[in-house]
């Protein structure tokens, strides 16, 4: 014979009985697959599928699509974005690439340029050689080469017309929550 004590019912009882409220009886609540669900995972898989410019016909389908030189967050900020249920994509932008024709075709309001100062450009990039296995002797972490993209960079978010944001010592949050407030009030 197999007995059982209920453990949780008394507990419930008290908690009900301190925030006088009934208990909804719903579980997994959190976890619901909903249309917000769906949405959330549309836009990962389409933030991942546009992640780096892969392929620049996702602009056009883009919430907001995110450029700046590499390090500047580009892709951790797209996949928060995702998360909330925005389709996010970014583009890299170097100096010897020629920008996408896609990309003159996007609403300006949805172009975002994120900036970030030489400095830190280049202490996340020594960061990433280092991750890489990689010596200094590339130019990806020469201090004229990054004065360079950036000076570049300024002139693409003029010439598209970008909201800039300065990420400098703003998490990916901020930087996300900025960028949420930007798209809402379009």
């Amino acid at each position: 014979m197999c007995s059982s004590l209920d453990c949780l019912s008394p507990l419930v009882q008290a908690i009900s009985e301190q925030l006088q409220e009934e208990p909804t009886e719903r579980t997994r609540e959190k976890y619901r697959l909903d249309d917000e669900y769906f949405k959330r995972i549309a836009a990962i898989e389409f933030a991942v599928k546009y992640d780096d410019g892969k392929d620049p016909r996702g602009f056009s389908e883009s919430d907001v699509v995110l450029l700046g030189v590499s390090r500047t967050s580009k892709t951790p900020v797209s996949i928060y974005l995702a998360h909330k249920g925005y389709k996010a994509s970014n583009l890299p932008l170097i100096p010897e690439v020629p920008l996408p024709k896609e990309l003159y075709q996007v609403d300006a309001k949805k172009l975002i340029g994120l900036m970030v100062n030489p400095i830190t450009i280049m202490k996340f990039r020594q960061s990433r050689l280092d991750a890489l296995g990689m010596g200094p002797e590339v130019s990806y972490i020469e201090m004229d080469r990054i004065k360079e993209e950036l000076r570049y960079q300024r002139e693409v978010f003029c010439e598209l017309g970008a909201k800039v944001i300065d990420v400098n010592h703003m998490s990916i949050e901020e930087t996300a929550q900025k960028i949420i407030e930007h798209i809402e009030e379009q």
